[in-house]
């Protein structure tokens, strides 16, 4: 990268910092820099393993938020990012995250990529009354709160994607449809969210085939899905299972519109596919499509100067919504902690800093990130709205915007 490009990177960075209003810069003059308290986070991100496709871009971005923030001086506070690779494996996330909270005193948990392992490390965070921001969909993360007082998360949820996506249905006349997806704790997320929207606005769900992330054979619940006289098909996974389901059905013979969740919302299921998913409906984030957006969105300024930021460094057309995920979690745990450095919290006080922190991420307020406008409250650990949720459709392997 030239000096040129490094300069650029770090503008933008500051850019999104003053559009976001993510730290409040004060007066604030410490005798020394070591006298500054330190913001410990923990990213725990599916590197490898099965939802490596996700856990890529949410790796870069994590890296690139390091690069951008942890060296600044100009903060009333230093950084310290603590990164893990959790494999794709719920059980390692456990033990990642009890090393992160136990030995490397981390303030706040960035984690998870996916589902499962979101769910399995609730009860070690509520334990340690630490903060965790998951990078995954399913609500039950976050829901409810009562139960789950130090989950946090970023995506937007399958409900309200869900909505979006069978309000698009109705109105092209489809009225019977299949659900085709995971077996997991992602997978049951989706069919219980596509269950309860379908019955609101009036949609027939009369077939339903499931399969594991390590399947390669999706012909016998494809054969099965084309045989149910639907519709549509909507598909919840992540890829490649994503692609492997999509093509199965176009294998078998079924031509009617296949949707596809937020899960399938990444250049890698392009880049998997290929010809063979063109003309897929997807659900995505602002993100996907921020070139697209009308130019009054209030989320254009802030999509547009952090793809500028990540492509810079990984290449142009590489940004998407999981990158974008990543980034909004660190620069939450950022907001969440200057704000309870600015109400006096005791930064020599680890536990109490937790909480604090904690607190501060139930008052965030029009917070304005790359995955909507966020208004985090003690009951809403997600704080999102339907304008978070866009559909797409794939044409010349991108994501085209459907105007609705």
């Amino acid at each position: 990268m030239t000096t040129t490009t490094k300069r650029a990177c770090v503008a933008l960075a500051i850019a999104i910092l003053v559009t976001a209003g993510v730290v409040a810069l004060f007066d604030y003059r410490p005798a020394i820099a070591e006298e500054k308290p330190e913001l410990r986070i923990a990213a725990i991100i599916a590197v490898t393993g099965a939802a490596s496709a996700l856990g890529a871009p949410e790796r870069n971005a994590v890296e690139l938020f390091d690069k951008t923030w942890s060296s600044r001086e100009d903060l009333p506070f230093k950084i310290k990012i603590i990164s893990y690779d959790d494999g794709s494996d719920p059980t390692k996330s456990v033990s990642l995250t009890r090393k992160a909270i136990e030995e490397d005193k981390a303030d706040v948990v960035v984690c998870c990529t996916t589902t499962p392992s979101s769910m399995a490390i609730i009860d070690s965070v509520n334990a340690a009354k630490i903060t965790m921001i998951s990078m995954a969909s399913s609500a039950a993360i976050v829901e409810p709160a009562s139960a789950r007082p130090f989950s946090f998360k970023t995506p937007t949820s399958d409900k309200l994607m869900l909505g979006r996506t069978l309000d698009y249905m109705k109105r092209q006349g489809i009225k019977k449809i299949g659900f085709f997806g995971l077996e997991d704790a992602y997978g049951e997320g989706g069919l219980k969210e596509l269950q309860n929207v379908a019955k609101e606005v009036g949609i027939e769900l009369v077939a339903t085939e499931r399969f594991a992330r390590q399947d390669t054979n999706f012909t016998p619940q494809a054969l099965r899905l084309k045989q149910a006289g639907l519709d549509a098909v909507y598909i919840h996974a992540i890829p490649p299972s994503a692609d492997l389901a999509h093509e199965a059905l176009k294998r078998v013979g079924y031509s009617g519109p296949i949707y596809h969740g937020a899960g399938s919302s990444i250049n890698a299921f392009v880049d998997v596919g290929k010809a063979n998913v063109e003309g897929a409906i997807v659900g995505v984030g602002a993100l996907n499509v921020y070139d697209q957006i009308k130019k009054d969105n209030p989320l254009r300024p802030v999509l547009a100067k952090f793809a500028e930021l990540y492509d810079g460094a990984y290449g142009k057309g590489k940004v998407d919504l999981f990158a974008g995920q990543s980034w909004d979690a660190m620069l939450l745990a950022v907001n969440a902690y200057q704000s309870a450095v600015a109400a006096r919290a005791k930064a020599d006080d680890l536990a109490a800093t937790r909480v604090a922190i904690k607190d501060a991420m139930e008052r965030t307020e029009g917070w304005p990130g790359v995955n909507g406008v966020f208004n985090i409250t003690p009951t809403d650990h997600l704080g999102l709205d339907k304008r978070s949720t866009f559909l797409s459709q794939i044409k010349g392997g991108k994501f085209v915007l459907i105007e609705e």
